[in-house]
C-alpha cells in the first residue's frame, strides 16, 4: 500500500528539517554577533547528557608559595583553592504545528516544498530571537531558560545579593563570586561614560592580561553614545564583525557591539570564562509526528535544545547599569 499524504508530509517535513541540522550551528549562532563571536572562540560546546553541567572554580591562591632562607623550610600543609558552580541544563523548544486544511490547499509537489521551507524557516528566525533575548535575560530558574547577563553579571544594586547565587554559591558570603558594576544613575554619559567605562574596564582586568575583557555588549543607544561621545580616533571598526556584516566599533582595541535585548546596559565580558554547553542529542531535534486529538489531518512536532549559559570566573566580567543617555 502507498503511504498517504500524511505519512509524506512527515518525511517532508523531518526530511527537510535534518537536512537542515549540519547548518544550523551556522544559520542560528551568525545570525547575530554575540552568539557568533562565542562561536568563533570555540566557546559552543557539545558534550553528551548528564543530570547538570559542572564549572570548576579557582578561587584562591596557593598559601604555601613564600620567601625562604638559606636552610629555610618549605610549607607542607595543603590548601583548597577550588570548588564548583553547578549549572542546570535549560530546554529551547519550537512547536511546529501542521494543519490539514493549509497542507490540503498548499498541495502540489512544488507548492507544498515551499510551504514547508517557509514554516520551517520561521521556526528557526524564531529561535534565534528567542535565544538573543535570553541573552540579555535573568536567572533561568526564574523563567526557564539560559542564565542572561542580567543574573550573570548583576547590576551594581545587586551584585552581593544571595538572590544571585549563580551556579549555587552565594556571592554575598564568597565575595571572590562577585562581578564588578558602576550604576549610571543619576550621570550623564556624555559627561561621565568614557571616566566610567576606563574605571569599569580597570576594575575587571586587575592590570593581568589574563583578565581583560575581549567583548563589550551594549544597548543600541549606549553604543550610539559611546559613538558621538569618544574621539574618533578612540573607536575603530572591528574587521572581523565587519566582514561577518556586523556593526561594531573598539575601546581600547576592545570590540564593541549591540543587541536590541539589552536596555540602558553596557557588559564588559571575558569569553575565556563564558561557555554554552548544548547536548549533541538534543541539538535542535526534531520530535516524531503526533497526531492532535479530536482534530481532523492536524499534527504537531516539537524541535528541542538541551543547553546552558555558564562561567567559571565572574570576577573578570562587569556592567554599566542605569545608563543615562542624556
Amino acid at each position: 500500500m502507498p503511504p498517504s499524504v500524511t505519512e509524506v508530509l512527515d518525511d517532508l517535513y523531518t526530511t527537510t528539517w535534518q537536512n537542515r541540522r549540519p547548518g544550523l550551528e551556522d544559520n542560528i549562532f551568525t545570525a547575530t554577533p554575540f552568539w557568533w563571536y562565542m562561536k568563533e572562540k570555540g566557546k559552543l560546546k557539545g558534550i553528551r547528557g548528564g543530570k547538570w553541567i559542572e564549572e570548576a572554580l579557582a578561587y584562591a591562591m596557593n598559601t604555601t608559595v613564600q620567601w625562604i632562607v638559606k636552610g629555610g623550610t618549605v610549607q607542607m600543609n595543603d590548601f583548597k583553592f577550588m570548588t564548583d558552580a553547578i549549572f542546570n541544563w535549560r530546554y529551547l523548544t519550537a512547536n511546529v504545528l501542521r494543519y490539514g486544511v493549509d497542507e490540503q490547499q498548499n498541495s502540489g509537489s512544488p507548492k507544498i516544498l515551499d510551504w514547508v521551507q517557509q514554516k520551517l524557516d520561521n521556526t528557526e528566525m524564531s529561535l534565534v530571537n528567542t535565544l538573543e533575548t535570553a541573552l540579555a535575560g535573568g536567572a533561568g530558574a526564574a523563567t526557564n531558560q539560559i542564565d542572561g547577563l542580567q543574573f550573570i553579571v548583576p547590576d551594581s544594586a545587586n551584585v552581593a545579593s544571595a538572590t544571585y547565587n549563580l551556579g549555587g554559591i552565594d556571592p554575598s558570603i564568597y565575595t571572590w563570586w562577585q562581578n564588578q558594576a558602576i550604576t549610571m544613575s543619576g550621570l550623564s554619559f556624555s559627561v561621565y561614560g568614557i571616566a566610567n567605562m576606563r574605571h569599569l574596564l580597570n576594575l575587571c582586568m586587575n592590570n593581568q592580561r589574563m583578565d581583560a575583557p575581549d567583548i563589550i555588549v551594549s544597548d543600541m543607544t549606549s553604543y550610539e553614545y559611546y559613538e558621538d561621545t569618544a574621539l574618533p580616533q578612540l573607536r575603530f571598526e572591528d574587521r572581523a564583525f565587519a566582514d561577518m556584516g556586523f556593526q561594531s566599533q573598539t575601546y581600547k582595541k576592545i570590540p564593541m557591539i549591540w543587541t536590541p535585548a539589552i536596555t540602558a546596559r553596557m557588559y564588559m565580558l571575558n569569553t575565556r570564562f563564558l561557555n554554552f554547553y548544548y547536548d549533541t542529542e538534543y541539538f535542535f531535534d526534531m520530535t516524531n509526528w503526533k497526531d492532535i486529538p479530536n482534530q481532523v489531518n492536524d499534527r504537531a512536532a516539537q524541535i528541542i535544545t538541551a543547553c546552558a549559559f555558564t562561567t567559571n570566573r565572574r570576577r573578570v566580567m562587569g556592567v554599566l547599569d542605569t545608563i543615562n543617555t542624556q
